[in-house]
């Protein structure tokens, strides 16, 4: 997340970057990086997160049925650790 926010705000996207903040997650049962909802600011978590994006690609039947927020130069290594992070997150791609 912190990658991402970081990526919108080096590219004039810091209207996307407005509701990401740490928050409480009970399910985590720690302090992370967490994007909000626009309307009430609660905490949108992975799951339900991971189930609109999954519902979305089946859909379109494949990745076109995502919105497409930015493209950006991203450095290698900076990627790497986001794809291989342990850290029980969720990375839908």
């Amino acid at each position: 997340m912190a990658l991402a926010v970081q990526l919108l705000e080096r590219n004039g996207r810091v209207d996307l970057t407005a509701q990401v903040k740490y928050r409480d997650s009970g399910t985590m049962r720690e302090r992370q990086l967490a994007n909000g909802c626009r309307h009430c600011d609660a905490l949108q978590g992975n799951f339900p997160v991971q189930e609109e994006a999954f519902a979305q690609v089946a859909a379109a039947g494949g990745p076109d049925g995502l919105d497409t927020l930015l493209v950006a130069e991203c450095p290698t290594l900076a990627w790497q650790a986001v794809v291989h992070n342990n850290g029980g997150g969720v990375i839908a791609v």
